[in-house]
């Protein structure tokens, strides 16, 4: 592994010729996902450079999740993130995505419960005053690693026995179609950078601050009735968004 040595006389700095080094090591193979890294300490010793550089280069690393740290615990090589595609043909639901890259996803379900539609939830799934909505929270996750925790809401007039099913490794859109006949056909996502609370690092097993990714779904029907409200916080570190496109050879310029 050490092959490496800092350039003292180039001009681009240590840490990052030590990220470098460390990105051609997991792109040859040499690095793969759960390798142990040496600590700070004897990494600076080997390299000829000071701790601190060292701890920067490893840092920038890990913020952009190749690399998993944890407190009390040496640096290793981060799974690959998992890709969450997003058609702009289709409307799928997580289960449908991740099953299409050939990924199981588990989910716990934290809460189920009968909730009044207030402020912007009532706004969003477009709902009169007094109505009430079903909300599933779920930790999800692949491969026994918690990537998401889902909040999800529903009109309880026209699904209410989502609130008793059991959806602890359930497709929820699969329910809405299979017994409702009601699939979204248009949705607005947003997607919004954000540091994990105290509540989600603890959930999603990542330190208090760490980047987290905000993600926010209405979804409506063919009808043009709002069917889901969905809140999101995925790990950054395990988790990107790939938006595919597609225009057809006909299309004008």
């Amino acid at each position: 592994m050490f092959s490496f040595t800092v350039d003292k006389s180039s001009p681009i700095p240590y840490y990052y010729q030590i990220e470098e080094w460390i990105r051609g090591q997991i792109a040859s193979g040499q690095l793969k996902p759960g390798d142990m890294l040496t600590n700070e300490i004897q990494l600076s010793e080997q390299l000829g450079v000071s701790r601190m550089t060292v701890r920067q280069a490893l840092n920038n690393l890990s913020s952009e999740g190749i690399l998993t740290r944890q407190r009390s615990k040496v640096t290793s090589i981060a799974p690959p993130r998992s890709p969450v595609p997003i058609s702009r043909d289709r409307l799928n639901s997580m289960t449908e995505e991740l099953l299409k890259e050939g990924k199981k996803l588990y989910s716990r379900v934290l809460a189920q419960e009968l909730q009044p539609a207030i402020g912007e939830i009532q706004a969003d799934l477009g709902l009169q005053a007094g109505k009430k909505v079903i909300m599933v929270r779920r930790l999800r996750g692949t491969d026994n690693c918690p990537l998401t925790i889902e909040t999800v809401y529903h009109p309880y007039d026209r699904f209410p026995e989502l609130l008793t099913m059991d959806l602890e490794n359930a497709s929820i859109y699969e329910i809405l179609e299979n017994k409702y006949r009601a699939r979204p056909v248009e949705a607005i996502d947003t997607i919004v950078a954000g540091i994990a609370t105290e509540d989600e690092a603890a959930l999603l097993e990542i330190q208090k601050g760490m980047p987290v990714m905000h993600f926010k779904r209405v979804a409506w029907d063919a009808g043009h009735l709002a069917i889901e409200l969905t809140r999101a916080v995925y790990r950054a570190d395990r988790y990107q968004f790939v938006i595919r496109y597609h225009r057809s050879a006909s299309s004008e310029n």
